[in-house]
């Protein structure tokens, strides 16, 4: 049912279908709405978020690089708490709760695990886009699945020199994210479980 319903979705995003839309925001936007109110919010930030959210989606499914594995819905939810997290640490803000409830029919135990899954991928999207244009190339090329061998053929340099600024790459990234907050968040493990 999960992939079904998350394929008309993305059908009704290519195709503008307004309606599947508002029936996604119903379903799906008090979730954020209660996420968001029980931490420091109000319901414009919930429906600002989740706009927010919407259109990151829909860039995705535009540009074909949305690949998940939860339902549409779970993942709306993960990139709204991203997004409303980073402007609560930006104001300085604490977040008070995360009582998860959902319409899909998964797991709390299950949701978290996706959420944190996400919250581990925006950070590292985060601190990619702030690596310098060579090395950011380099680890999107290699996230992307592309072999050392290939990489080096695209970026004009030997194999072993691509493995090396791969490595460095891989490093500087690791030492920007190590630095956020949030890392050390999702290296603890989480109460829901």
């Amino acid at each position: 049912m999960g992939k079904e319903n998350n394929n008309k979705i993305i059908t009704a995003f290519i195709q503008n279908d307004d309606k599947i839309l508002k029936e996604f925001y119903v379903k799906h936007l008090p979730m954020v709405i209660r996420y968001v109110n029980k931490n420091s919010g109000n319901e414009y930030d919930a429906k600002d978020v989740f706009q927010d959210a919407m259109v990151i989606v829909y860039e995705k499914v535009k540009n074909n690089t949305l690949d998940i594995s939860c339902s549409l819905g779970t993942y709306v939810y993960g990139i709204s708490k991203n997004l409303w997290r980073n402007r609560l640490r930006k104001n300085d803000k604490i977040i008070i709760t995360e009582d998860i409830t959902t319409n899909d029919g998964e797991g709390v135990e299950t949701i978290i695990e996706n959420i944190d899954r996400l919250d581990k991928i925006f950070l590292i999207q985060k601190y990619l886009l702030e690596l310098g244009e060579g090395c950011k190339e380099i680890l999107l090329l290699f996230f992307a699945g592309y072999s050392l061998r290939e990489i080096a053929e695209k970026r004009k340099l030997t194999e072993a020199y691509a493995r090396k600024r791969k490595f460095i790459c891989q490093k500087q990234l690791m030492e920007k994210a190590e630095k956020d907050p949030i890392f050390k968040e999702l290296k603890e493990p989480s109460n829901y479980k």
